[in-house]
């Protein structure tokens, strides 16, 4: 059946309630069935441009458009089902909606395209690039095996551009990131955390995998700090913890805590990578 595909006969079309079985089928193929999506899913498919791609009355494919501050359009949640994978639909999916993005655009000129990637990410990387993507921030992302010990943490409220510290640019919310800028500030409130451990400050986001952010230098005595950490995740799950280029000397200190970059190969590099899609390009 497979041999078969026609990419003309698939459809891109926004999302509806009924997509979500396929949904959810999409998502044990992805992450080696640690996908985010289930988790957020329900949420997704009540907002605007969620979109899908179906085939022969089945949804194949999927990729989200989100608006965040500072005049920014968010290209998210990109899958295709591994049976469907190398044959265009990514690349389709990216077209119709940056098609799409233009009369957003057209709407608000102020408007910039965003995204996050994994750094090995092959083929949405090259797909991309080939629209003129430019990457503009990455990041360390390691993770470490769970405690069973947790600390409750000192959960922060009075905070204002002073998170954006060791952040000048972009702050990370998970795998989805704001803009260094005070009118980020409302929406960082509403959809992530700051909290404090023993010393260390850090942030986590509340929509999809979570991912601490490192805001503050790490703290002189880090193995008293992961009880704290440990608490956003549950005790005996993995954590994930996220930290600038800036903080690259950290590492080495983390490693000796037992953290680690995720793959096969373990290798050390920013490995969460930010990209812009100028709109001269389109």
């Amino acid at each position: 059946m497979y041999s078969m595909f026609k990419l003309e006969d698939c459809l891109v079309r926004p999302s509806c309630p009924a997509d979500r079985k396929d949904l959810i089928e999409i998502s044990r193929g992805i992450w080696e069935g640690n996908d985010y999506l289930p988790k957020i899913l329900d949420r997704w498919l009540q907002e605007d441009w969620f979109f899908v791609c179906e085939y022969q009355g089945k949804v194949i494919a999927c990729l989200k458009l989100t608006t965040l501050p500072d005049n920014v359009l968010w290209f998210e949640g990109l899958r295709v089902h591994r049976r469907y994978q190398g044959k265009g639909i990514a690349k389709l999916m990216n077209h119709q909606l940056m098609r799409f993005a233009q009369q957003l655009k057209a709407q608000n000129p102020q408007l910039t395209y965003e995204f996050c990637t994994y750094y090995k990410n092959v083929e949405s990387l090259a797909i991309t690039r080939k629209m003129g993507s430019q990457e503009v921030e990455g990041y360390y992302n390691l993770e470490r095996r769970g405690l069973v010990k947790t600390l409750q943490p000192e959960i922060i409220t009075d905070y204002g551009t002073d998170i954006f510290c060791n952040h000048p640019q972009y702050l990370p919310l998970n795998w989805h990131v704001v803009h260094s800028v005070k009118n980020s500030l409302p929406y960082i409130r509403k959809h992530a955390t700051v909290f404090k451990g023993k010393a260390g400050l850090y942030l986590v986001g509340s929509i999809g995998e979570r991912c601490i952010t490192l805001l503050s230098d790490l703290p002189d005595d880090l193995n008293a700090e992961l009880p704290y950490l440990q608490s956003i995740f549950g005790s005996r799950k993995r954590m994930s913890l996220t930290l600038p280029a800036s903080m690259s000397r950290q590492i080495p200190r983390l490693e000796a805590s037992k953290f680690y970059f995720w793959g096969e190969d373990r290798e050390v590099a920013l490995n969460m990578l930010v990209f812009r899609i100028p709109a001269q390009q389109l």
